[in-house]
């Protein structure tokens, strides 16, 4: 089984088990109020999120090429080996994951790139900025 066929099943199993724990506080001896209940359920299913959110931005950097153009030079820029620790803010919660920065070590533009790389990025030149005012 690869990787992500298990993370898959990991996934399902806690989806299972949230399921479970919601319809095992059913009937008569359960005091929950409709509140109560919406707040588990709430709960539970911004947990599921937040992992769905992390495998998937894991599986992003993953598949990311190791050839990544500058967008400002059109140069191959460098990936550092190690990833930088990243937190997400979203609606579910802060979503921990890591990403690989690409550096131009001609040009210092520095971006994680999201996306397959540019195939023919606009060739520009490097020169000083102007400056700027009178």
């Amino acid at each position: 089984m690869n990787s992500r066929n298990a993370d898959r099943e990991e996934f399902l199993r806690k989806a299972a088990r949230l399921y479970d724990q919601m319809m095992a506080r059913t009937g008569p001896a359960s005091a929950d109020t409709f509140d109560d209940i919406e707040v588990q359920a709430e709960k539970g299913g911004k947990g599921l999120i937040r992992e769905l959110l992390q495998d998937r931005l894991k599986t992003e950097e993953d598949t990311q090429t190791r050839k990544v153009i500058c967008p400002r030079c059109g140069r191959r820029m460098r990936r550092p080996k190690k990833l930088s620790p990243r937190k997400l803010d979203t609606m579910a919660g802060t979503v921990a994951y890591a990403r690989r920065h690409a550096i131009c070590d001609r040009c210092s533009e520095s971006f994680s790139p999201s996306g397959p790389p540019v195939e023919d990025p606009p060739q520009r030149s490097v020169r000083p900025r102007r400056p700027q005012g009178l």
